[in-house]
């Protein structure tokens, strides 16, 4: 499979297969192993040994990564439009087009947060950080926070691009990196 990059911009990067009659396959696999509670050296969760392993064939056509620092006062930043890049309202048909997304705090180290958020497509962003029971930094269930990622730690999921997805961090200077596969 050749593919070739589309474009850069502002430390965005789009790849596109070149030929465009054939569709790229990713496999990812997930993989999650722990010690018994009982163990001596790295005790796990459980009474017993844990030892999960799972993988699939996913079919992309289109691929976006980025590395970007998430601001940490102010309006959060809106990472990803869930509208525009599915194409519009007549294509959010559930399992026909969407994305699986990957996205990693690469902050190298520090205690320090980054926050994701999600809204419904086009409504209203999250407060701004620190300012607002929506904000993505909020201690309270009001917020717009999906998750927190510390440093080093990732998340890997479909997402249907029914909604946009907004970052913030609480400390200055921190990275997440991201990749985004284009269901083909």
């Amino acid at each position: 499979m050749i593919i070739l990059f589309e474009g850069i911009t502002t430390q965005v990067v789009n790849i596109k297969l070149k030929n465009k009659n054939k569709m790229a396959v990713i496999k990812p696999t997930l993989t999650l192993t722990a010690n018994a509670s009982s163990a001596t050296t790295d005790p796990g969760p459980l009474s017993i040994a844990l030892s999960l392993s799972t993988t699939d064939s996913l079919t992309v056509d289109i691929v976006q990564s980025a590395i970007v620092t998430p601001p940490n006062s102010g309006a959060p930043t809106k990472l990803l439009d869930g509208d525009a890049l599915s194409g519009g309202d007549s294509y959010d048909t559930g399992g026909t087009h969407g994305s699986f997304l990957y996205m990693k705090n690469v902050t190298s180290s520090g205690s320090n947060l980054i926050y994701i958020g999600t809204t419904l497509q086009g409504a209203t962003a999250p407060a701004n950080m620190g300012a607002g029971t929506t904000a993505l930094d909020h201690t309270d269930d009001a917020s717009l926070r999906l998750m927190t990622l510390l440093p080093g730690e990732f998340a890997w999921m479909p997402w249907d691009y029914l909604q946009d997805i907004y970052i913030g961090a609480n400390a200055a200077s921190q990275s997440l990196e991201y990749f985004l596969f284009d269901r083909g």
